[in-house]
């Protein structure tokens, strides 16, 4: 028996079909791969910027220590970077104590609403009477 040639042609057009697929398959799969490693690479990048900005952190601050404590002395270049940093410091001093005193000011609103409610009851003046 030969084979309708319908069904050949059937055949042979799935077959492309197929072949086209898993050749699209492979392409996206290949970007896929390329975006992943392009991905992890951005966040190593990030994650050593990161590290390299901590160590600037921790160096400059542990410069400014010792200059504070007299141990070391900068030439007048840094004298504006000094400068902003002791005002930062001096908001941040501030800014606590403006903190601190709303907390305080909290605490004793909360003591005299306590004292209140807690003497409320005894007035000495005698309840209203109620009318029906």
């Amino acid at each position: 028996m030969a084979a309708d040639p319908k069904q050949s042609e059937a055949f042979r057009q799935l077959q492309e079909a197929f072949n086209s697929a898993q050749s699209q398959m492979t392409q996206l799969r290949q970007q896929v791969e390329k975006h992943a490693e392009l991905a992890r690479a951005k966040t190593q990048r990030d994650f050593i910027q990161t590290e390299k900005e901590r160590a600037f952190r921790e160096l400059g601050e542990a410069v400014f220590k010792q200059v504070q404590k007299g141990r070391l002395e900068l030439s007048s270049t840094f004298a504006p970077l000094l400068k902003a940093i002791e005002q930062a410091q001096h908001k941040a001093e501030a800014q606590a104590r403006e903190i601190g005193d709303l907390l305080q000011e909290g605490e004793e609103a909360a003591q005299r609403l306590k004292q209140k409610n807690a003497g409320g009851g005894h007035s000495g003046v005698a309840p209203r009477t109620k009318k029906l």
